[in-house]
């Protein structure tokens, strides 16, 4: 069965997402984002000293990247943000509580700043995203600490009500 307004509601979201896409590539991001895979975040082989961050991972701060991955699905979203990771998790905060099953090359993901509030819909498949990439040590609410984080560009969802940002994520699907 069909909903007209959810139909509406992503038409409206992609139209007004290839205008705001065209506008940032004329003016603010004149070359496209460098392509980031979840393998080069780590030095392989591990040596003795575990997981290092790559060179790659590296350059790559302060960057304009595009990286795929999988939305976390959690029991409780976390406002203005959501966590990417290679491969689908979900975590059960509840009943596990520090424990999860997070890998090691997982990303925040955080909205514009005026959507901070925002609990994100959680979205299935591959997502397709583009962001400034920070590399750094942060301590996240709740205790969790994360070194890799992904700002989506301003213009990308801005403006947006909740419902225009789950049919722009659900846009976003990576397919192959």
């Amino acid at each position: 069965m069909h909903h007209p307004l959810r139909h509406l509601l992503a038409l409206a979201a992609a139209l007004w997402i290839g205008a705001a896409q065209s506008q940032v590539r004329a003016t603010d991001e004149p070359s496209p984002p460098i392509e980031l895979s979840f393998r080069d975040f780590f030095r392989s082989p591990i040596g003795p000293a575990g997981l290092e961050i790559s060179d790659t991972l590296r350059q790559a701060n302060g960057r304009s990247v595009r990286l795929v991955g999988y939305m976390v699905l959690q029991e409780t979203a976390t406002p203005g943000r959501f966590l990417l990771t290679p491969r689908p998790v979900q975590m059960s905060e509840n009943a596990d509580g520090d424990a999860d099953d997070l890998p090691p090359a997982t990303v925040v993901v955080t909205l514009d700043p005026q959507q901070k509030d925002w609990k994100v819909p959680h979205v299935r498949g591959l997502l397709s995203l583009s962001g400034r990439l920070s590399v750094q040590r942060i301590e996240e609410p709740g205790g969790r600490v994360s070194w890799v984080q992904l700002q989506l560009d301003s213009d990308a969802t801005r403006g947006m009500n909740s419902f225009e940002l789950a049919a722009y994520l659900h846009n976003q699907q990576h397919r192959h």
